[in-house]
């Protein structure tokens, strides 16, 4: 899937509070089927208040480790290189499962 970010304002955060939350439902055999998500709280520290909250899934999670890292290397390099950052059109990719939600 590609997003265009044009059409997705940012919305700085100076500060992130994260936690987990479990649900559970009894199927029509009696056994429970639980699902968590990682609520994540973006806070804006000149307004005091919270700006996002995000849930998500552990398929989600799973894979962030992986792509903060990535960013992070990414993100030293260029601040390391003395050349000024080229213009260049965002895009974004996102992997989805399809999972189901319990809501």
């Amino acid at each position: 899937m590609e997003i265009n970010l044009g059409h997705v304002p940012p919305i700085f955060a100076h500060d992130v509070a994260m936690s987990t939350m479990t649900k559970a439902k009894k199927n029509k055999n009696g056994k429970a089927k639980k699902e968590s998500f990682t609520e994540l709280v973006f806070v804006d520290a000149f307004k005091k208040q919270a700006i996002a909250r995000i849930a998500l899934p552990m398929s989600v999670l799973e894979g962030m480790p992986k792509m903060i890292e990535d960013n992070l290397k990414k993100i030293k390099q260029d601040l390391k290189d003395k050349e000024m950052p080229k213009e260049k059109e965002e895009k974004t990719e996102i992997k989805v499962k399809n999972n189901s939600y319990l809501g």
